[in-house]
């Protein structure tokens, strides 16, 4: 019942050494998730484990319809796909995105010719955990201090801080406002990093940078400051 009341979740298939790791992190997040996987023991540890033993999660092979549609697949705002295989990765994206044409895939990869079929067959974004792991090792050797900075911010819970996106809606009372004079930082005390707009990243905007329907600012602080700030941006002007 809890899961039929979800909408605009995300459901994430495959809850082993990948995704029990997007598990803590969408949990930590505060995001509504359901989690698919066919060994039950493994979800009811990682629901103690991680999630205080409130974790959501449909006991199923994520490749099946029947078992995408009870984790409500169509209602979610976003789909991974983090199963062991590539093979299988692949037949939950297409799945996926015949259900929901509308959801934002990110669908896990090992080997590299896998990458533009994934693409081809609907997801948004792929994710090599391989690569990651190569980059991972080689900054601990040429940046260290930056990357115990990173780690510490996202998974020090004393500190609870986070790097996240917010959009800038239509009718936000943001809508053509600079910087400096949004309530960013004097009611959400947070620190915007860059900006996006039309795809395009500006790192360290200037405080007479203006704001538009779409735009993207990426921000770091506390996670209720960041809510603050997405309650701030839905306000009409």
């Amino acid at each position: 019942k809890q899961i039929d009341d979800l909408s605009d979740h995300v459901v994430l298939a495959g809850g082993g050494s990948t995704g029990m790791h997007a598990v803590e992190e969408l949990w930590a997040s505060k995001l509504p998730f359901v989690v698919i996987d066919t060994n039950r023991r493994r979800m009811e540890h990682l629901s103690e484990e991680l999630c205080n033993g409130r974790m959501l999660y449909v006991v199923g092979d994520a490749t099946d319809d029947s078992v995408l549609l009870a984790a409500g697949v169509r209602r979610a705002s976003a789909i991974v796909a983090a199963l062991t295989e590539d093979k299988d990765n692949l037949f939950v994206t297409l799945s996926a995105r015949s259900l929901n044409p509308s959801a934002r895939i990110v669908a896990k990869v090992i080997a590299a010719d896998a990458v533009p079929k994934m693409m081809r067959a609907g997801a948004n974004a792929t994710v090599s955990p391989n690569m990651i792991g190569g980059r991972r090792m080689a900054s601990e050797i040429m940046r260290p201090t930056v990357v115990r900075f990173i780690d510490q911010m996202l998974h020090d819970k004393s500190e609870d801080l986070r790097i996240e996106e917010i959009s800038i809606p239509l009718g936000s009372s943001f809508v053509s406002k600079t910087l400096r004079d949004a309530p960013i930082r004097a009611e959400a005390n947070l620190l915007v990093v860059a900006l996006r707009v039309d795809g395009k990243f500006i790192y360290n905007p200037e405080p007479s940078t203006s704001l538009d329907v779409g735009s993207v600012l990426v921000v770091i602080g506390p996670e209720q400051n960041v809510g603050k700030l997405r309650n701030l941006v839905k306000e009409a002007s």
